[in-house]
């Protein structure tokens, strides 16, 4: 079998299913505009050139069925949510399988406004989220500003990512929502809801079976306020939330893998604050813990029959070093020195994103990208 992955050369998300497939007996195509990670690794079996979808609509099109018919991939993966639209979108023009629900669905799942409502409906609970023209309805900094979609609606691929950022004043919030709308793209504010990062990862069938299940938590964060996952560890999964996410997806009409992102405060209330429908960031983990969501997720979109519901075992450990080190000579808990060495302490044992004993090209790539950064950064 042969899976194909659209990605920008960055993704961490697309090496960790690069490694899951190869490793599972899959060939394994990446196609990106440069090498990057996942084409650097050695689970990698084919590597094309595709644009990004946002740089040229259709020539991402047109290189995704070269790729398909030269090789004969029996499902093709976006590693961002502008390759899923876009995939999402080009369905019937391309040669090749997409393992996303309808196009409506996709847009609504990754619409963080539609997101709010259907996960109120599903009796989760969401952040206050609004759109700029009602910001002065009670809603009192510091506020998430953040876009609607990654990819803006009428476009093949649209802007790509834009990351969420805390507005600490309206007038800042105000700044970041028209840089928004500069880049194409619907904002929207949202409640900055304290509390610790955590995660359920689920697989669902086309029939509406969950699969699998991961559930995880952040130890550490960064950046501080609005970031991704530098440490965290599989938990046992609450069955409580996994109702409500199943609900969630059922209302939606989703299937294929989610990764439902949530904000615990003080009082354990889970606040629901995002949907990745693609292959994310920490996704190592869930591999490492037992559950080959990749594989599964391949296994599923082809018709094959799939063994078993996968659980993950608790307290597996994850890391993605180099944002834990930015992290370290940011806070400098403790001091720098004894920061950066608890980082280089908790990486051994640790599951990575980038690297791994047995496929270390990705990540003796990435050292010498970011020594070359450095450089430039230098000379300029």
């Amino acid at each position: 079998m042969r899976a194909l992955i659209v990605e920008d050369g960055y993704s961490r998300g697309a090496l960790a299913a690069a490694r899951a497939l190869g490793s599972a007996g899959w060939a394994v195509g990446i196609g990106s505009r440069r090498r990057g990670l996942a084409s650097s690794s050695r689970f990698t079996t084919y590597n094309h050139s595709i644009p990004l979808p946002y740089e040229d609509p259709d020539r991402f099109i047109e290189k995704i069925n070269r790729a398909a018919v030269a090789v004969g991939y029996d499902v093709v993966f976006g590693a961002g949510d502008a390759e899923i639209l876009a995939l999402s979108k080009a369905r019937n023009e391309l040669k090749v399988k997409v393992p996303y629900p309808d196009h409506e669905v996709v847009e609504r799942a990754l619409d963080k406004l539609e997101l709010a409502r259907a996960a109120e409906r599903a009796g989760l609970s969401t952040p206050r989220t609004l759109e700029p023209k009602d910001i002065g309805a009670g809603l009192e900094p510091p506020i998430l500003v953040k876009a609607r979609l990654h990819s803006p609606p009428g476009t093949v691929g649209g802007q790509g990512r834009i990351e969420a950022s805390v507005a600490t004043t309206l007038a800042d919030a105000r700044r970041r929502i028209a840089r928004i709308e500069e880049l194409g793209a619907a904002p929207l504010v949202q409640d900055l809801v304290r509390g610790h990062l955590m995660a359920v990862v689920v697989l669902r069938d086309i029939d509406g079976k969950i699969v699998s299940c991961v559930q995880q938590e952040a130890e550490l964060i960064w950046p501080e306020a609005a970031g991704i996952s530098v440490r965290a560890r599989t938990v046992p999964v609450d069955e409580d939330l996994r109702d409500g996410v199943s609900a969630l997806l059922e209302d939606l009409s989703w299937y294929g893998l989610a990764e439902l992102q949530f904000v615990a405060d003080d009082d354990g209330t889970a606040w629901l604050i995002d949907l990745n429908g693609r292959f994310y960031g920490s996704l190592a983990l869930a591999v490492g813990a037992g559950p080959d969501l990749p594989t599964k997720w391949a296994t599923l979109a082809t018709g094959a029959p799939h063994v078993g519901i996968a659980e993950a075992t608790s307290g597996v450990r994850y890391q993605w070093l180099e944002g834990d080190l930015r992290r370290a000579f940011e806070e400098r808990r403790g001091g720098l020195a004894r920061d950066v060495v608890d980082c280089l302490r908790y990486a051994r044992g640790a599951k990575h994103s980038i690297w791994s004993s047995d496929d270390r090209w990705p990540a003796i790539r990435y050292i010498f990208e970011l020594g070359w950064r450095g450089i430039r950064k230098a000379l300029a």
